[in-house]
């Protein structure tokens, strides 16, 4: 608004919209394909270093697996010999379950499964060994006990021991091959990155050159003509596109505005628009924030000038305001600029499906609150959530039913948790609901009311499946949480527990 006072006529106020406009969106698109790239570059570090994580973990397993088959022939009381048994199945289930997310893809896991040709050689040539593991400890479970198995165990803890050597061998390799095909993949994109940057600041020179450089001289023109003739003030409010006030520094009160300013503070505030009201009327802040005018003021007398400030002037309605100090007849003003992006601040920070934050607001909240935290001294708890059966009900029923049951399930989790919970839409059927306080026990107390209140709804409404949550909780101050990334995983592991655990219910209840 304010780079276009010259102009004498609405055919050349387009035109300079025009070019700044060519001019912002090729800059904006260039940065906005740079940021993508940094997310990509973000997203494959983590994928990969939990995919390094999760091999070194089947190192770990394996000695696990040869160190209970060992304690196992050499147990002579029956409590050892249970708890040795006991390890040994359970790192025989953990260990399967790593090798085949490792090899064909896990999302339960978060692990991707797309391993290069070179990756999947090694574990061809490493699943005989892996099988004969698996094979030996399987038998090893089978047995009874008598004295006529001891001398199979021997053998069976042998081959372990054999094939465990060889095992490791193929996973050592198997690690450094990840660890160099990540490091090329990160490079290949840091080299893309880095070209994208070099092209965006190339295209800024030429804009600068060709774009902003000439509007400038024009804007001081135009300013210059202001000041002589007030006409050109009239012409602005005429073609302005946006939200324009003229205040009298002075006084701060209105002088001058177009007609959508009066249609559109009318409709943002219900304030009648006219020479008596005041630059504070017009902000008043989110929340009765008295002090946002005396900010605002202060900025634009330091500053001068400037554009595209984004400002909450109530708790529902977000602008971007552009200002700058003028004279015009003696008089010190303040003109101002302001255009409504409310729909589209809420576009990029809510799900809309959900109306719960999306991931990246949600991550933002996260990173802020976990700051807030190490700053202050105060806890954090969050729950990692999984909608039972989505996929289940996307095929069985279709998209439509799973996207029902999606806004069902977050409905449910609003009506039941309050404002002192806030819930983000980090994936598909996945959810995070975040509070700060630190109390796991009331948390689990809300999940469960959250979980009965799917179930009846469910049955009310003769869904044809069962409506539930596996759920998993996560807190800070933790010792071993370092991060938001660590507490995400920590809940993720243990909602993953959460649903394990109730498969295994299930299981024996049809038994």
């Amino acid at each position: 608004m304010l780079e276009h006072t010259h102009l004498k006529s609405e055919t050349g106020l387009t035109y300079i919209n025009r070019r700044y406009a060519a001019a912002l969106l090729t800059t904006a698109t260039l940065l906005l394909l740079s940021q993508i790239i940094i997310q990509l570059t973000i997203i494959n570090m983590k994928s990969d270093a939990r995919v390094v994580n999760l091999s070194g973990r089947q190192r770990m397993l394996s000695q696990k697996i040869t160190k209970c088959s060992f304690g196992l022939m050499l147990a002579a009381a029956p409590r050892a010999h249970a708890m040795y048994l006991a390890g040994l199945e359970n790192a025989l289930e953990l260990w399967q379950q790593s090798h085949e997310g490792l090899r064909y893809g896990s999302t339960a896991m978060n692990l991707p499964g797309d391993n290069s040709p070179a990756v999947n050689a090694l574990y061809d040539k490493m699943e005989p060994h892996y099988q004969a593991i698996v094979a030996s400890v399987e038998a090893i479970l089978g047995m009874q006990g008598s004295e006529s198995d001891k001398g199979a165990l021997l053998e069976l803890v042998t081959t372990i021991r054999a094939n465990e050597i060889e095992f490791l061998k193929h996973m050592d390799r198997i690690v450094f091959q990840y660890d160099d095909e990540s490091n090329t993949k990160l490079f290949r994109l840091q080299l893309l990155e880095g070209a994208i940057l070099i092209i965006a600041l190339l295209v800024l020179a030429f804009e600068w050159r060709v774009v902003f450089k000439p509007a400038q001289k024009e804007i001081k023109a135009g300013f210059d003509v202001m000041k002589k003739n007030e006409e050109y003030l009239n012409q602005l409010f005429e073609t302005a596109p946006t939200v324009t006030i003229l205040f009298d520094a002075q006084s701060l009160k209105a002088m001058k505005y177009n007609a959508m300013a009066v249609n559109l503070i009318q409709d943002w505030l219900g304030v009648a628009l006219n020479e008596d009201t005041s630059f504070a009327d017009i902000m008043p802040g989110p929340g009765g924030d008295d002090d946002l005018s005396r900010r605002l003021l202060a900025k634009i007398e330091e500053e001068k000038e400037f554009s595209n400030l984004e400002v909450g002037i109530t708790a529902n309605k977000i602008v971007l305001m552009s200002a700058k100090t003028t004279i015009a007849s003696g008089k010190k003003l303040y003109l101002i600029g302001l255009s409504d992006i409310t729909t589209l601040k809420h576009v990029a920070t809510f799900d809309s499906m959900t109306a719960m934050l999306n991931r990246r607001a949600g991550l933002e909240l996260l990173e802020y609150l976990f700051e807030e935290c190490i700053a202050n001294g105060t806890g954090l708890a969050i729950c990692f959530i999984d909608i039972d059966r989505l996929k289940y009900v996307n095929d069985m029923h279709g998209h439509q039913e799973g996207d029902w049951y999606i806004k069902t399930v977050a409905q449910t989790i609003s009506q039941t948790v309050g404002d002192a919970y806030k819930g983000i839409r980090y994936g598909g059927d996945e959810l995070v609901l975040v509070t700060e306080s630190a109390d796991l026990a009331l948390f689990e107390e809300r999940m469960q009311r959250i979980g009965e209140a799917l179930y009846r709804k469910g049955h009310e409404m003769f869904r044809p499946y069962t409506m539930s949550l596996s759920h998993g909780f996560a807190a800070y101050p933790n010792a071993a949480a370092k991060s938001v990334a660590d507490l995400i995983e920590e809940a993720d592991m243990n909602m993953y527990e959460h649903k394990k655990a109730k498969k295994a219910q299930r299981a024996s209840e049809i038994a």
